[in-house]
């Protein structure tokens, strides 16, 4: 109860002091797993999508973010906690196989799992290839993929800034992505593509954003490496 009361609060608080224009919120199921897939412009997306939403959403998250000491930590625990992270600890590959573990465990059970097909947060405000994970969860679990656009929240928190600041920005959702009856085949890396392809041709759809063929984190390489 006091989890829930805090997520209502925290929401409300959001729609004060930010005044977003949420779009297509219907289209999230009311009930049974689905999947949240969003572009990702800022730290906040995900706090931002968890509070748009009517029903919980759980993002995956840095452990230590839920075992800070003090009453600073314990506030901050209690922050992602209500807002639905879900603590993995971030070591390379195995932290990825947990991560994916995860994922399962919350869809199996029902629930609605969150996640940023890019990996990182975009550098130029365009957006990046996909990692396939979101088209394995897909078609390993045949929950429904509900694409996410979000737009401007860059300019709420930008790149490397903990400060938020009063602007508006929009959240829009799209129509279920429907992969059941791939259901099975997760196995198949050429169709996890496909599907993860799909996945981000809907969120461009949604945010307007320019699509780049490449993943995040190799772009800002060669930016980093232009300067």
């Amino acid at each position: 109860m006091l989890r829930t009361a805090l997520r209502t609060t925290l929401a409300l608080l959001m729609r004060v002091a930010f005044r977003p224009h949420i779009e297509g919120a219907e289209n999230v199921p009311a009930t049974g797993p689905c999947i949240i897939a969003a572009n990702h412009l800022s730290f906040s997306d995900h706090v931002f999508i968890s509070l748009a939403v009517k029903r919980p959403v759980y993002f995956i998250g840095k452990a230590e973010r839920l075992t800070g000491k003090g009453l600073k930590g314990r506030l901050t625990a209690a922050f992602f906690r209500a807002i639905g992270m879900v603590p993995v600890e971030r070591d390379g590959g195995h932290g990825g196989v947990a991560a994916l573990q995860l994922a399962e465990q919350v869809l199996g059970d029902g629930l609605i799992f969150g996640i940023h097909p890019e990996g990182t947060r975009s550098h130029d405000g365009r957006l990046y290839r996909g990692r396939t994970g979101v088209g394995y969860l897909a078609l390993h679990t045949g929950a429904p993929v509900v694409a996410c656009g979000l737009v401007g929240t860059e300019k709420v928190q930008p790149p490397g800034s903990l400060m938020l600041r009063p602007h508006r920005f929009t959240l829009r959702f799209g129509a279920p992505l429907d992969f059941s009856g791939l259901q099975g085949r997760s196995g198949e890396a050429r169709l996890r593509r496909q599907v993860t392809d799909e996945v981000m041709q809907a969120i461009a759809a949604l945010s307007h954003q320019e699509y780049v063929d490449m993943y995040a984190t190799k772009a800002k390489t060669l930016a980093s490496a232009d300067r």
